[in-house]
């Protein structure tokens, strides 16, 4: 049975207290200030100091032990998420090294025929890119630890990212030049009205709703995954509630996790693809393109690795049940 022993030992101490007082020949009036309301909430506040203080002491003396331990857990965790998602981790970290390769020998091309000074549409998505390489690699660090919330949370800004990226690629120099420039500014997504499709917006402020309606890559599927994504990221009961890896209504998630790795992985690498599209046209380049391609079927197969992982599991729990 569980028991409060900081409760107990308040209610002992008061009780000695009063017996004390009682013992001494304390008068009816002295006895009511050691009940009073005022005298008990001053007496456990002083007492939660005491022990607090006393628990900081004991956590410094035993933390090495116990972080130790714990790595070691984790270690064990890791060995495992490794050996169930290896293959499909290296399929994906692949994209990220082939990408990256690509980009430089595309830089190394832009430089070379165009110089250093080049176009703010160039500018524009050569950083977006770098921008969502980084966050692709986030999101594989987390998938590796276990962090599949964590990990399909940090999707949510490679999409946005991608989708950013799809409109300055429609809509050319003009708004990408807008976009450069308002990083010096409180702007939000009004650099978007120099774009033809919004420059006579009557509304008060563009958001990333209306600059996601005018990406002709968008889609329902899309759609839903984004406002899927937003109620996990937020503060939501859905997010809340019904968590990526871990079954809720037997146990509240509180770590890793070695299920639902697939889902961000997957779109991640969707993402990442789209916005290399996108930068890799800005200026015409055979190897880039053919790269481009190369990059949307390895992505099918990075869909296939994950989908074996998650088949296995299905395996896995079917026999459990027999």
């Amino acid at each position: 049975m569980a028991e409060d022993f900081v409760y107990e030992l308040f209610e002992t101490a008061m009780k000695e207290t009063i017996q004390e007082k009682i013992e001494n020949g304390a008068s009816e009036e002295q006895m009511e200030e050691v009940r009073s309301r005022e005298n008990v909430s001053n007496t456990y506040t002083k007492m939660m100091e005491q022990i607090s203080d006393d628990s900081v002491k004991t956590i410094e003396s035993i933390m090495y032990e116990k972080v130790t331990k714990e790595k070691a857990f984790t270690d064990e965790f890791l060995a495992r998420q490794n050996q169930k998602w290896g293959e499909a981790f290296v399929a994906s970290d692949a994209l990220y090294i082939c990408i990256i390769e690509s980009a430089e020998s595309y830089r190394d091309y832009v430089i070379e025929t165009h110089g250093q000074e080049v176009s703010y549409l160039y500018h524009a998505l050569a950083n977006i890119h770098g921008r969502a390489l980084q966050i692709y690699a986030e999101i594989m660090c987390l998938n590796k630890n276990g962090y599949a919330d964590g990990a399909y949370a940090r999707w949510r800004s490679l999409y946005e990212l991608s989708v950013i990226a799809t409109f300055i690629s429609k809509y050319g120099e003009k708004v990408a030049e807008a976009f450069v420039k308002s990083a010096d500014t409180d702007d939000g997504y009004d650099w978007a009205r120099a774009a033809d499709c919004l420059k006579n917006s009557d509304k008060k402020f563009i958001t990333f709703s209306y600059i996601q309606n005018k990406c002709r890559e968008e889609t329902r599927f899309w759609r839903k995954e984004y406002g899927f994504v937003n109620k996990l990221v937020h503060a939501s009961s859905q997010g809340t509630m019904y968590r990526m890896g871990a079954d809720t209504s037997k146990a509240i998630p509180i770590g890793r996790s070695d299920m639902g790795m697939a889902i961000s992985a997957v779109h991640s690498a969707m993402s990442l693809v789209q916005i290399t599209k996108c930068f890799f046209t800005v200026f015409p380049h055979g190897y880039s393109t053919v790269a481009v391609f190369t990059f949307h079927k390895w992505v099918d197969k990075i869909i296939e690795y994950y989908q074996s992982v998650e088949d296995s599991f299905s395996s896995d729990e079917d026999e459990n049940k027999e």
